[in-house]
């Protein structure tokens, strides 16, 4: 089992870099695993920051969570994560999505972004073996493209992150680790995205447990409870938005369904779609009031209170005893809490093989910790 510290920066990061570069410092004093970086357009650059991540510590991985095929050429995202794996001695993981849940800021077209994402992580691999590649694709293209230096590693690890039905068997076919992207935490929901999975792995001949499974908890975690509950909102509201499609990227989504386990009325979800997360970083109160009588439904969106009772929390929401106990374990890394106002940041537990991970996020909370089987 493998815990992540993420995903930063994000909607809402109004810190200084540096800061970033810390938590990855203090994540690996902490015993973490990893550390992930994200790549929302014109935040911090995503390559930049890991690669000061990397040099800033000694034995935490550090990936990106996640860049697209269309923000830049999959050649010099190739480019970029064999030169961090050099730099850090075999650290860096490359993790890729559709991207289809950002904003353009330019014109482009994400016609086929599956595709897209398939034919990327193809013509990174190549690279990466140490290939000269040329490629004509339906969406991607390359002509000649080829590292001028010896990777650190042939077989650096690709992440592939994904929410629909199809992304999910891609991921099951492709990717060294599955990253389960959904905010929407319900154990039915989870094994049919795992089923997906399997689905592809299969397809591909692959069989479940030779790659990682990571899974998604949002999280907040703090010495003060009532603090713990105001940070977990905006998370909260932000994932029943992208899980019921209400949100102005994910509306036009026709690969996606909503869980059959998601009950938020639709009142509800109509009040909360009247924020605009990407530009309104406060989650406003009056919508907090408003859902109010549905807070039952928060739990199937994260995990939230004190460092006492949040483990027992995410094992509850999951019945396993063993997640209680690797929670509480997890609960040790207090050092953690320091950094809690404004974060959005990544706790995730991975387990490769047949077991499931935990990613655990925290927002405005100090985090704690996550377990997982």
């Amino acid at each position: 089992m493998k815990f992540t510290f993420g995903n930063l920066p994000s909607i809402g990061w109004v810190d200084p870099v540096g800061k970033l570069v810390e938590l990855a410092q203090l994540c690996e004093e902490e015993g973490l695993d990893r550390f992930g970086v994200s790549d929302w357009r014109f935040y911090h650059d995503c390559f930049v920051v890991m690669t000061a991540c990397l040099q800033a510590t000694t034995k935490l991985e550090v990936e990106s969570l996640v860049t697209d095929p269309y923000v830049r050429h999959p050649s010099l995202t190739a480019l970029a994560h064999a030169t961090m794996d050099d730099l850090s001695h075999g650290r860096a993981i490359l993790g890729i999505g559709a991207g289809v849940e950002q904003p353009t800021f330019w014109e482009y077209e994400r016609k086929l972004p599956m595709t897209a994402v398939r034919e990327a992580v193809e013509i990174c691999r190549r690279m990466l073996a140490g290939e000269t590649v040329t490629f004509q694709g339906r969406e991607i293209s390359v002509e000649g493209a080829k590292l001028d230096f010896t990777p650190f590693r042939r077989d650096l690890p690709i992440l592939i992150a994904a929410r629909g039905t199809r992304m999910l068997e891609l991921a099951g076919e492709l990717a060294d680790i599955v990253h389960l992207a959904s905010f929407f935490v319900n154990a039915g929901h989870h094994r049919e995205n795992l089923a997906h999975v399997k689905r592809g792995a299969e397809r591909a001949g692959r069989r479940m447990g030779t790659f990682e499974i990571d899974i998604s908890m949002p999280c907040s975690v703090s010495e003060d409870r009532d603090a713990a509950r105001r940070a977990a909102k905006r998370p909260a509201a932000q994932g029943i938005l992208w899980t019921a499609a209400a949100e102005r990227y994910s509306r036009d989504r026709k690969d996606w369904v909503r869980p059959k386990q998601f009950d938020v009325p639709e009142h509800v979800i109509e009040a909360l779609a009247s924020w605009d997360f990407w530009t309104q970083a406060h989650f406003p109160d009056r919508l907090a009031r408003r859902a109010r009588p549905v807070r039952a439904r928060w739990d199937a969106s994260g995990v939230r209170g004190a460092p006492a009772r949040a483990p027992a929390r995410a094992a509850g929401g999951h019945g396993r005893t063993d997640l209680r106990r690797t929670a509480r374990r997890q609960a040790a890394l207090r050092g953690l809490r320091r950094h809690g106002q404004g974060l959005w940041s990544r706790c995730a537990s991975r387990e490769r093989g047949r077991g499931i991970g935990r990613r655990t996020r925290t927002i405005g909370g100090r985090l704690g910790r996550s377990g997982g089987r």
